[in-house]
């Protein structure tokens, strides 16, 4: 006698149940790796250290502190004086110099009596600085010598008779020297001489179209100065 065949339901009950979990064990693993991904990078935006200056990091990962990521500040739309008493202290410019591991660490205090003798935020003469070498880090800085010194020159401060000079640029003895030749250059032969004092008319002279990207030095310099100040 012929067996008869039973239905494939029959046959195999837990089929149907096998499927089932297999589905969801699809469903299970992509939800894991999504998850993965937020977590990654939430932590990257939040809570990963900062890479210090002077390396190949991004220019706004390493101007910003971590305070300064969770809470972006942007300058607001309008001209920007540089004149003013200072909006930032000795020690947060100390503190910024050390983030990047700036050759002019711990000169925090120089820019702040400098900026007081002339009437100039200090914050502005820092961003100058950090604009033109990130703030001494560059290796493609001008101010840097074959014998691995520097020439102190914070704002690259073209020769133009100076006493003593390296390749096109002021070469300084020391920081201090170099940072009050920067507001002493500024005072006189722009504010004073040419009657401007915002950001937006004194980069285009100081740092001419002709070799300069001035909107992006503008921005520059706006930002950094508006994010380095105390709120």
């Amino acid at each position: 006698m012929t067996r008869q065949r039973s239905p494939s339901s029959m046959r195999r009950p837990h089929a149907t149940w096998r499927r089932t979990l297999q589905g969801c064990n699809t469903w299970l693993v992509f939800a894991c790796l999504v998850v993965c991904l937020v977590s990654v990078f939430v932590w990257r935006v939040f809570f990963a250290p900062h890479p210090t200056a002077g390396t190949n990091s991004a220019p706004w990962e390493s101007l910003l502190s971590t305070s300064l990521t969770r809470n972006p500040r942007f300058a607001p739309p309008g001209n920007t004086s540089i004149r003013g008493t200072p909006t930032i202290t000795a020690a947060r410019i100390d503190e910024i110099l050390r983030l990047y591991n700036s050759p002019a660490q711990g000169t925090g205090q120089i820019w702040i009596d400098e900026g007081i003798a002339y009437n100039i935020n200090p914050v502005y003469a820092l961003a100058f600085f950090m604009h033109e070498s990130n703030l001494g880090t560059n290796p493609e800085w001008s101010g840097w010598k074959e014998d691995g010194t520097n020439t102190h020159n914070v704002g690259n401060i073209i020769c133009a008779g100076y006493s003593r000079c390296h390749g096109r640029f002021r070469d300084y003895a020391t920081w201090q020297e170099g940072i009050h030749d920067w507001y002493r250059l500024i005072a006189l032969e722009y504010i004073d001489q040419r009657g401007i004092h915002t950001v937006e008319d004194i980069i285009p002279v100081y740092a001419p179209e002709f070799e300069n990207d001035v909107e992006t030095y503008i921005g520059s310099v706006r930002e950094y100065a508006f994010q380095w100040s105390a709120p």
